[in-house]
């Protein structure tokens, strides 16, 4: 009965052995079979993405026209920027607004940057439009936050969003000058 217990178990352990690749004192009378090598794993970078054309395509819509379409840069924090300049189309003697968006990967990111440039138009000078923000963000309904201010004859408005079409968030910058 030992000797039959001893034998199984020295079975299944060249058994287990066999299936990691070993084998012990086991000889095998058939050519070994070549077992397939996969070719090693080569990750390619994912393109970057520009959504320069898209973000001037959507800026075309309706009212507004682009005086100079969005272009392609990255921030000191690594991020997308967007930046063109627009103006309403129905409006006479409308303004050019020069319009900046930053994506980022995550709400609390989009905060920073949105609560940075807020604070350096405030150290700049603006004072903040609490009836324009009001107007802004009931225009605006999927804007998390968004400040408004003026300085002499510059306006200034900072927004930060979901921003759907690029899976990602957004803070949006938009400045022109009432001269």
């Amino acid at each position: 009965m030992k000797k039959k217990l001893l034998a199984i178990i020295v079975l299944i352990l060249i058994a287990t052995l066999s299936v990691a690749g070993c084998t012990v004192g086991v000889r095998s009378t058939s050519s070994p079979t070549p077992t397939p090598t996969t070719a090693p794993t080569v990750t390619t970078p994912t393109p970057a993405v520009d959504y320069s054309s898209i973000l001037t395509k959507q800026n075309e819509g309706g009212a507004g026209i682009m005086e100079r379409p969005y272009t392609k840069s990255t921030s000191e924090r690594g991020n997308d920027v967007y930046k063109g300049v627009g103006r309403n189309a129905t409006l006479p003697g409308s303004h050019s607004v020069t319009l900046v968006i930053e994506l980022t990967k995550l709400e609390t990111e989009a905060k920073q940057v949105y609560d940075k440039a807020v604070n350096d138009k405030v150290s700049e000078g603006y004072t903040v439009d609490s009836v324009s923000i009001a107007k802004y963000k009931a225009n605006n309904p999927g804007t998390i936050d968004a400040w408004m201010g003026t300085y002499g004859m510059n306006v200034f408005v900072c927004s930060y969003y979901d921003y759907y079409s690029v899976h990602g968030w957004a803070v949006q910058q938009q400045s022109f000058s009432m001269t």
